[in-house]
């Protein structure tokens, strides 16, 4: 079944990671389908049914993950975004977030909803009933034991999936990969089998790549406002359409006072380990001064970022070196390295969900995590204050910054980092800055 196109974009996404393919064992799909399934959706999510889908924004930064020249000989392909998927969430009757979804569109009598994890799922599935007049021609009904729902790493072409199958980039962003449905157990077979060759399986990465792409989901997001879960960045979200269950509470917060916290990707260091540049330059940059080797008054230093902006595959390439794992020359200092790296990524793993953070030099709560880091990482999702990010008011983020999480007694430093995906800042608001601020 051919997806038709909301539009094509010559963009630069960032570099994408390597290339692969998932069966996502853990998501769930309901079908929506009846003579009034667009009315009924349309009063129950947070985006237009009614318009095109906006695509994601192309990242106007050279990406750090990929050397200037190469960016500069390489052609941005063309990527085309289909207007049958898009991102939304479901709000409770108090505007905080119940889940995020994928919503599907088949045509204007049913949808398909993509959902992130069986918690989430069950949750949805009762809130959508309360929903169903009785005279309603609606139905709600979950095929999750008939359709399947796929992720594919490494390219950027989802046009003309064949039949039995939909297909589209994921509407968030690109670096989260193309997202395909198989829509019976026949075709799921189907699909696992002729991706074998170019797209070889790889379980367990899109868990990976979408917290190195700083996205959080399902349960993670249960209970929070979407403004300060960056869902208006990640297109999920219309400011522009009529009533919808819990719009007040949304968009009074776009519209009223400041975001104070955002859910942000973090690497956590331990006191010993050496700061990457980056960061470095952003410590430097939040505190007024020049980085070393960059000239005063260049463009270029007056355009250095606050925090380093990283692609998925960039992120990860940080963790390959705070790991350890690229060091070619084996010493003993290099070892001691490892030994060290070993044992803070096995501490990381300790830290899990609803876990405070706390600055060790005020005492003050200054973000909680929302998603652990994968095994093997150090990355992890938590909402911060946006003020000690750097991101907010005169607040500045430091590289010698020290940091206590839960109950647990030892010192780290958090690295925070912006996805691509991400807007330029306003300092004031904490919104996405307008074009001429």
């Amino acid at each position: 079944m051919a997806s038709s196109k909301v539009t094509s974009l010559a963009g630069n996404f960032g570099r994408l990671w390597r290339r692969g393919n998932e069966t996502l064992r853990n998501r769930r799909i309901f079908s929506v389908k009846g003579k009034g399934a667009t009315n009924y959706l349309q009063a129950l999510v947070t985006c237009d049914l009614t318009s095109p889908p906006i695509p994601p924004k192309e990242e106007l930064e050279p990406d750090p993950a990929v050397p200037q020249q190469q960016q500069e000989e390489e052609e941005h392909p063309m990527v085309e975004f289909s207007e049958k998927l898009r991102s939304t969430c479901f709000l409770d009757n108090k505007g905080r977030i119940l889940t995020d979804s994928l919503l599907w569109k088949i045509d204007d009598t049913e949808y398909l909803i993509d959902i992130p994890d069986n918690d989430s799922a069950d949750q949805l599935m009762g809130h959508l009933k309360q929903f169903i007049l009785r005279r309603s021609k609606v139905k709600v009904v979950d095929k999750s034991d008939e359709i399947s729902a796929h992720v594919v790493f490494g390219t950027m072409n989802a046009a003309a999936s064949p039949q039995g199958f939909l297909a589209g980039m994921d509407p968030r962003h690109p670096s989260l990969g193309m997202r395909v449905l198989s829509l019976d157990a026949e075709k799921a077979k189907q699909f696992e089998d002729s991706m074998s060759s170019n797209f070889p399986n790889a379980p367990g990465n899109y868990q990976l790549v979408r917290k190195l792409a700083g996205v959080a989901e399902g349960t993670e997001l249960l209970g929070k406002v979407a403004g300060e879960s960056n869902q208006e960045f990640l297109n999920a979200v219309s400011f522009a359409k009529g009533c919808y269950l819990g719009q007040e509470l949304t968009a009074r917060v776009q519209y009223t006072g400041a975001i104070r916290k955002r859910i942000l990707p973090l690497f956590l260091t331990d006191l010993n380990m050496e700061i990457p540049r980056p960061w470095l330059m952003a410590s430097q940059v939040q505190l007024g001064k020049t980085p070393e080797g960059v000239e005063v008054g260049s463009a270029s230093a007056s355009m250095l970022p606050r925090l380093p902006r990283l692609s998925a595959a960039a992120a990860g390439g940080v963790v390959g070196i705070m790991s350890g794992d690229m060091v070619q020359e084996q010493t003993p200092e290099t070892e001691e390295l490892r030994k060290q790296s070993e044992a803070l990524f096995q501490e990381v793993q300790n830290y899990k969900k609803g876990d405070k953070i706390y600055d060790v030099k005020d005492g003050k709560t200054i973000g909680q995590i929302v998603a652990g880091a994968e095994e093997g990482t150090n990355v992890l999702l938590a909402q911060m204050r946006l003020d000690r990010a750097g991101l907010l008011g005169d607040g500045v983020w430091s590289h010698t910054n020290k940091i206590r999480i839960g109950d647990h007694d030892n010192q780290l430093r958090y690295l925070p980092y912006l996805p691509l995906w991400w807007p330029v800042i306003d300092r004031k608001s904490g919104k996405a800055a307008t074009e001429d601020f």
